[in-house]
């Protein structure tokens, strides 16, 4: 009987074939097991599996390479940051897991997008020579981490535009349009990514950018510091959520050519200790937002702001750039007060999302 022979024989017996257990039957080194497996590649009658140690073969008929995909839920890339196409990897996904098997359309489309654009950024602005990929489906979501190992997305932003800080270059991070690449790219990657998630972390050096959807909530913490980038991004399978409902909560109408224009603030991201007392902090929070048309200040767990904060934003600012509609949401009664001292308007929030 013929080496490929006896790998079929063994193929037939238990469902695969390795390198090793073929060795052992034929009683040759592995290099040759190998060699026959990989002939048999070839010749269109079997499909590899995996890769070094978990390497394994299979028959190419599609009913079996049909449930072998679908029983994989979990996968990892390590890949080289040269000709590196993030629609390209996706497709692996799709092909080699079962990982988008029978998803609702619209999680599909919202996992698609925020892998793509998170993969896009790493490939363009890490500098990387390498990025993994993870990708893993559990019982109620869908969850991908892009790992980088270069220069950090709070300091790239941080030292592109000078600023004093990495929370500095988080809080920009966050109002959208702040990019490090005007040429090639806009700024509202991560932006729209963070809104579509349930849960979105970027883990870079000594900070950790937690944003919760959930439970409407932005946490900023320090953390052992962390080469690179990691970005974490799960949404549930159940979940209603579409890419238009998101897009059109922070896009103007057709009038104004679905101009991405408008954003919400984490007012409490400012803070140092529990009160906003001066304007300084009031320049920091309003730097950039004359580029939209409608902002949301959202006072949710800010205790007191100072007089001089309230009028940097709600009379100083408003007056240099009175086409800017400013709303302060969520703020309590002391809070409000500052505010409508100030000239400014306190209602209900126009941005569910």
């Amino acid at each position: 009987m013929s080496p490929q022979d006896e790998a079929l024989n063994l193929l037939k017996r238990d469902g695969s074939v390795t390198s090793e257990g073929l060795a052992a039957r034929l009683r040759v080194s592995r290099v040759y097991a190998q060699r026959v497996l990989r002939d048999l590649v070839r010749e269109g009658a079997l499909v590899q599996i995996g890769k070094t140690k978990g390497t394994r073969y299979v028959s190419a008929d599609q009913k079996t390479l049909a449930k072998i995909r679908a029983s994989r839920q979990h996968i990892v890339f390590h890949l080289k940051n040269k000709d590196l196409h993030e629609e390209e990897v996706f497709e692996r996904i799709e092909k080699e897991t079962g990982i988008m098997i029978d998803i609702p359309k619209n999680v599909r489309d919202i996992f698609e997008f925020g892998f793509t654009e998170m993969l896009n950024n790493a490939i363009d602005h890490s500098k990387s020579e390498r990025i993994d990929v993870e990708c893993r489906r559990s019982g109620t979501a869908i969850v991908f981490v892009v790992r980088d190992f270069g220069i950090g997305i709070f300091n790239n932003v941080r030292e592109t535009f000078r600023f004093p800080g990495t929370l500095v270059a988080i809080q920009e991070l966050l109002k959208g349009k702040r990019t490090t690449d005007r040429e090639h790219h806009t700024g509202q990657g991560v932006f729209f990514t963070s809104k579509m998630a349930d849960v979105f972390i970027v883990d870079s050096f000594e900070k950790k950018l937690t944003i919760n959807n959930l439970v409407r909530d932005v946490f900023i913490t320090d953390r052992k510091s962390l080469v690179g980038t990691r970005v974490s991004f799960s949404v549930n399978i159940s979940n209603t959520k579409t890419m238009k409902a998101v897009f059109d909560t922070y896009t103007g109408s057709l009038d104004e050519d679905l101009a991405f224009n408008k954003t919400r603030i984490t007012v409490k991201l400012f803070e140092y200790g529990h009160t906003l007392p001066s304007r300084s902090e009031a320049k920091r929070v309003m730097l950039n937002l004359e580029n939209f048309k409608d902002v949301e200040l959202d006072f949710s767990g800010v205790e007191t702001v100072g007089q001089g904060f309230a009028d940097q934003i709600f009379r100083v600012w408003h007056a240099k750039f009175p086409e800017t509609r400013i709303l302060a949401v969520n703020a309590n009664e002391n809070v409000a007060f500052a505010i409508r001292g100030a000239g400014g308007t306190v209602g209900q929030s126009r941005l569910p999302i």
